[in-house]
């Protein structure tokens, strides 16, 4: 239970991280194998609840990354360990009826971070937007979009540090496509129309009560993809953005999960075309 103090709505909560990670970093890999990146964290985050719907908080961050294949620019330090403090501050603000597929509400996240000491081997500052806006028309149809933005300042990005497209966030009709910099801007919209409403099917020979309730629905998409990557010593160049469309089926099940079944066109030559099969939504 994170809250702190309870008159005053504050909340407080610590983690610490270890992972070993394989390298997505095409820039660090060049022309020979890849390799891992060994990561340990420890932060510890502060933050007010100001409604129901909105908080502010800070992070407080100390971080080591290490290189099983230490070369030049795979870390910021020669050895190749690179150890730095981060802060960040954050407002959130959502009001999602379903985090796992909204069909209604608005989710707003604002995250302004400072990497490393001023001078220090690392230092830069990153500068994130995320908005989603859930609209829908009775029982008919849904409306979702997302804008998404980072961007980087300062001094240099470390290459494991990039911005990406192409691994958590992906263009459908450049599903395989790896997009690597310092600043990232993505946009999504979709609409979605209920093929099968939500259901629920009840399993009484099933022992465990809380198994015994299934949740389903189904929806058809409509969706259309765009996405940027660049570096801070170049601009934002609407000639270089992909962007895809296309159409699928969403399949809710129980526990949270979303299955979805898609076809996408890459939206610059309409040559390349691919079905894809993911689970999650794509917003």
């Amino acid at each position: 239970n994170p809250l702190f103090v309870r008159d005053m709505n504050v909340y407080l909560s610590a983690q610490v991280q270890y992972a070993e990670t394989r390298n997505k970093s095409i820039v660090s890999q060049g022309t020979g194998s890849n390799f891992d990146e060994e990561r340990f964290s420890l932060d510890v985050t502060i933050g007010k609840r100001l409604t129901l719907y909105s908080r502010v908080y800070v992070t407080a961050e100390y971080a080591q990354l290490s290189v099983t294949n230490n070369r030049a620019g795979r870390t910021m330090s020669a050895d190749g360990t690179d150890r730095f403090p981060a802060l960040s501050l954050g407002y959130r603000y959502d009001t999602r009826d379903l985090i796992e597929y909204p069909r209604y509400g608005t989710s707003f996240n604002l995250v302004a971070s400072k990497i490393g000491t001023f001078g220090g081997v690392v230092d830069y500052e990153r500068y994130t937007m995320d908005f989603r806006r859930f609209i829908t028309a009775g029982e008919f149809a849904g409306f979702a979009g997302r804008l998404y933005g980072s961007v980087a300042d300062g001094g240099t990005v470390p290459n494991y540090a990039h911005a990406f497209i192409g691994y958590a966030d992906k263009i459908r009709g450049h599903y395989n496509t790896i997009l690597e910099g310092d600043d990232m801007a993505m946009a999504t919209v979709e609409l979605h129309v209920p093929i099968i409403s939500p259901r629920y099917i009840r399993f009484e020979e099933i022992p465990i009560e809380q198994f015994r309730t299934i949740r389903y629905a189904v929806y058809a998409a409509l969706f259309a993809d765009a996405g940027n990557v660049w570096y801070q010593r170049d601009q934002f160049c609407v000639n270089r953005t992909i962007t895809g469309f296309g159409a699928g089926l969403h399949c809710l099940i129980s526990y949270s999960m979303v299955v979805r079944f898609e076809y996408a066109i890459d939206a610059q030559t309409l040559q390349h075309r691919e079905f894809i099969l993911d689970l999650g939504a794509a917003l």
